[in-house]
């Protein structure tokens, strides 16, 4: 019976330290970044951002409502425009 808890357990904890997602505050953010992001998703309300790590890359992700809609959008260092989700 151990054994059955066992091993979900450490994939449970290997899980949560892999994972690399920060909270950060708008002003750690690079102004690149923020810039592209005001340009892109005008009007967007209630902004939150993360920072993680992404092939070696620091990639920051706002989490945003917009329309309506909860969106989130990852940018670059120097404000390239990555993906939305």
């Amino acid at each position: 019976m151990k054994k059955n808890i066992f091993y979900p357990a450490v994939f449970l904890l290997a899980t949560l330290l892999s994972c690399n997602d920060k909270k950060i505050t708008a002003a750690d953010v690079p102004k690149p970044a923020v810039a592209a992001f005001n340009m892109k998703y005008h009007g967007a309300e209630d902004i939150r951002w993360i920072t993680e790590k992404k092939n070696n890359k620091t990639i920051y992700e706002a989490q945003f409502n917009l329309d309506g809609e909860t969106r989130e959008a990852e940018f670059d260092t120097v404000g390239n425009f990555i993906q939305e989700d």
